[in-house]
């Protein structure tokens, strides 16, 4: 049987979602009545009063057991982000010399003896929010596994949060940090990045809103039209972009995106309500749909007299389309556009995340237009675009 799909997931899919929500969730210990279930209730709202905040006491005694908070999202799922939402009434920056581990089912509903994703961050630094890319970045489809897990390196200080969200699908992930196209891409901005921010913080792959960490861009200045734009270096069929607001201070309520061509026209502009990152429903990660048009240039900018100031901005084109043709000889012609920078990947078990490989069949490159022949094959074969 032969397969073909150049369909992509995007996280406003209805298969793309926070996967911790209706998990189960079990920490070393808790205190205060910041108990673990909380810690995934889907509520962004950080004050501790309001009783939606996960809070658990160190245990400094020499030799005791590191403490962790872990949900348990109730079967094998392809993760490609893991960020936390502070708590808001109080600074405590916990998030500090701690590992993010994410480990599969080990087939009796435990977690495996090897993660399919572990690293260590913070070693020095100790801030109050903390949110990573890597392990979509770390696997084709992002890292695959059922238990995700943060657990400090020593037990010399509290671990507190509003939420807890790991993002993510059933299905293996198409849009990850691999085919951000705004990724280390050329920057302009309308003044200089004040406060030691530097101005590529906003397409440097890291998400973290903590400003204190040294990723969020901010502008020196501020104005209405306060601006960063990237340059994606060619006219590009867009799918979305998403925005990572800056977390704990809300420099900025409300962004304007705008999508320019190479001529510099406003394609499409969307005004973005950064809600207040201190309110019970804060704002923090926002999808700009694009469906399909043609840009350049992605600008971020103020709509009042504020600073401009984001974590992070990624951008993800629209895949090709791929025709599918019969040959007459028991085999179809798949063609799509020589566009985009797109390797055709084959594989032969989708539950295999690993298994994409390079197609090994020839491809023919005519008028702008790329193909492969291909036979029937023995048993089932898959193909996609991948950028």
């Amino acid at each position: 049987m032969l397969i073909c799909s150049a369909t992509l997931q995007a996280w406003a899919d209805p298969g793309v979602t926070n996967l911790a929500i209706g998990g189960i969730a079990t920490s070393t210990r808790s205190d205060y009545g910041g108990t673990p279930d909380k810690g995934i209730d889907g509520k962004r709202d950080g004050k501790f009063g309001h009783g939606s905040v996960f809070y658990e006491n160190a245990d400094p005694t020499p030799g005791a057991t590191s403490y962790f908070f872990q949900v348990d999202l109730g079967q094998n799922n392809y993760i490609n982000r893991v960020q936390f939402l502070p708590r808001t009434d109080a600074d405590q920056n916990v998030f500090g010399n701690f590992n993010i581990s994410i480990y599969p089912d080990d087939g009796t509903g435990n977690p495996a003896a090897t993660p399919s994703f572990s690293q260590n961050y913070n070693s020095s630094y100790f801030g109050d929010s903390f949110a990573t890319l890597d392990p979509g970045a770390a696997a084709p489809g992002g890292a695959n596994g059922r238990f995700v897990s943060i657990t400090r390196l020593d037990n010399n200080y509290w671990i507190t949060f509003a939420e807890m969200e790991v993002i993510g699908s059933a299905t293996p992930l198409q849009y990850t940090r691999n085919n951000d196209i705004a990724l280390n891409k050329p920057v302009t901005t309308s003044s200089a990045p004040g406060f030691g921010a530097v101005i590529t913080a906003g397409n440097d792959g890291n998400i973290t809103g903590d400003f204190g960490a040294g990723s969020v861009y901010h502008s020196s200045n501020h104005s209405i039209g306060e601006y960063w734009q990237v340059d994606l270096g060619a006219n590009t069929p867009l799918s979305y972009a998403e925005l990572f607001a800056r977390t704990s201070v809300n420099s900025t309520t409300e962004f304007k995106v705008s999508l320019l061509d190479s001529s510099m026209n406003v394609v499409q502009s969307v005004i973005v309500d950064n809600s207040d990152v201190n309110g019970p429903t804060p704002g923090y990660d926002h999808e700009i749909d694009f469906n399909g048009a043609i840009g350049r240039y992605i600008q971020v900018e103020t709509t009042s007299d504020s600073y401009l100031a984001f974590s992070e901005l990624e951008a993800f084109a629209v895949p090709p389309n791929l025709a599918i043709v019969p040959n007459g000889s028991n085999g179809v012609q798949i063609s799509w556009p020589n566009t985009g920078n797109y390797t055709l990947q084959q594989n032969s078990d989708l539950s295999n995340a690993g298994g994409w490989t390079t197609s090994s069949y020839s491809i023919t490159t005519a008028n702008g237009t790329n193909s492969i022949t291909i036979t029937s094959p023995a048993g089932n074969l898959f193909f996609r675009l991948k950028q």
